[in-house]
C-alpha cells in the first residue's frame, strides 16, 4: 500500500518529545510505502500529481490535529473528491474539536480514527466511519529490563493541577487526581520516584531513562487525562513488566483494562488506594499474576505493530 502521509513539524521523527506521535508512522513504514507532507496542505492534487503512480490513501497524523490553528482544519482543495480514501487521526479534543469533526465532513473524509471511547460519538455526530486505534507503546523501547526494583511506587508525568493563568485544568472526581495520589504516598512513607509538575521543568528528556525507570518501579502510576483520556502510559508501563496502578476509567475501557487482572484499579476519590497499595506490595506473587497477563494482553494484541495492521486492513476495507 502507498500512503501519502501529512502531519506537522518534526513530530514523525525519532527524538520527539512526543515519542507516540509518531510510532504509528513508524510502524507504517514497515508494512506500506510512505510519502511525508509535513504542514497544510492547499490543493490535494497539486502535491499528487508529484507522486509517481499516485498513492491508495492519504493519513492526516496526530501532530496536524494537534494544532490549534484554524488555518489546518479549513477546506483543502480537491481533498472531497478524491478517489481514494482519506483517513483523520482526531487528536486534542479539548482544543477546537468541532472544527476539526468539521474538517472530516467539508474534507469529506472516509474514516476518522480515535484513540479513545469517544470515537462512537464522533461517528454520531459526523456521519463518518470512526474505529478506534488506542495509544499503545512499541515493544523495542518498552520491555523488561534487567534492573533493580529501587522504589514501590513511580510517576513521569504533568501534575495537571492548575495551569498558569490559575484555572483548574481538570474537573470532577478526577481533579488533582495525581497531587492527592503524591500526598497520600508522601503519607504513608512509601519509597516513591515521582517526576511531576505543572511546568515542563520535570521532563525526563531520554526515552531509555524514562523507559529504566519504569522497570525501576515495582508499580507505575497511570491516571486519566483532562477528557478522561487513557495515554500510551498505560501499555509502556505493562510491556515494561511493571505493575499498572490506574484509577477509575468510563467502563468503554474495560475491553483493555481489568481490576485486578491486568492492573489494579483505584476509586478516584482514593478511599481503597492504602488497602491496595498495602496488599499488591505485600503479596509478589499475585503482582507477578497481574504483570504477567498484562504483558501477554499487550505483546500480544496491543503493540503500535498491530495498530498499524488493524489501520491498514480497515483502510482496504474502505
Amino acid at each position: 500500500m502507498k500512503i501519502l502521509y501529512i502531519d506537522f513539524g518534526n513530530v514523525v521523527s525519532d527524538n520527539h518529545t512526543y515519542q507516540y506521535y509518531g510510532d504509528l508512522f513508524r510502524e507504517l513504514k514497515l508494512l506500506s510505502q510512505i510519502y511525508l507532507l509535513q504542514g497544510v496542505p492547499t490543493n490535494i492534487n497539486d502535491i499528487l500529481s508529484q507522486i509517481q503512480g499516485g498513492v491508495d490513501c492519504v493519513i492526516f497524523g496526530l501532530g496536524y490535529f494537534a494544532q490549534s490553528d484554524q488555518q489546518f482544519f479549513n477546506k483543502i482543495e480537491g481533498l472531497d473528491t478524491l478517489d481514494i480514501p482519506v483517513v483523520c487521526m482526531i487528536h486534542k479534543p479539548q482544543t477546537m474539536l468541532d472544527k476539526k469533526l468539521e474538517f472530516c465532513k467539508i474534507n469529506n473524509v472516509n474514516l476518522i480514527v480515535d484513540s479513545q471511547c469517544t470515537y462512537k460519538d464522533y461517528e454520531a455526530k459526523t456521519g463518518i466511519k470512526s474505529i478506534r486505534v488506542p495509544f499503545t507503546a512499541t515493544p523495542k523501547v518498552f520491555y523488561p529490563r534487567e534492573v533493580e526494583k529501587k522504589f514501590d511506587v513511580g510517576f513521569s508525568g504533568a501534575l495537571h493541577g492548575k495551569e498558569n493563568d490559575g484555572r483548574q485544568k481538570i474537573f470532577g472526581p478526577t481533579a488533582n487526581l495525581r497531587e492527592r495520589v503524591y500526598d497520600k504516598l508522601v503519607a504513608r512513607e512509601r519509597n516513591t520516584f515521582w517526576n511531576s509538575s505543572n511546568t515542563m521543568e520535570y521532563r525526563i528528556h531520554s526515552v531509555e531513562e524514562y523507559a529504566t525507570k519504569i522497570n525501576e518501579c515495582k508499580m507505575w502510576l497511570g491516571t486519566t487525562g483532562p477528557v478522561l483520556d487513557v495515554s500510551p502510559r498505560y501499555f509502556e508501563v505493562m510491556l515494561s513488566k511493571t505493575l499498572l496502578l490506574c484509577n477509575n476509567m468510563p467502563e468503554q475501557y474495560e475491553d483493555y483494562f481489568t481490576d485486578g487482572v491486568n492492573c489494579v484499579i483505584f476509586n478516584n476519590d482514593l478511599s481503597d488506594f492504602d488497602k491496595k497499595l498495602d496488599y499488591y506490595l505485600s503479596n509478589e506473587s499475585e503482582m507477578s499474576r497481574i504483570i504477567e497477563t498484562a504483558y501477554d494482553t499487550a505483546i500480544n494484541n496491543y503493540t503500535w505493530h498491530h495498530m498499524a495492521k488493524k489501520l491498514i486492513e480497515q483502510i482496504k476495507e474502505l
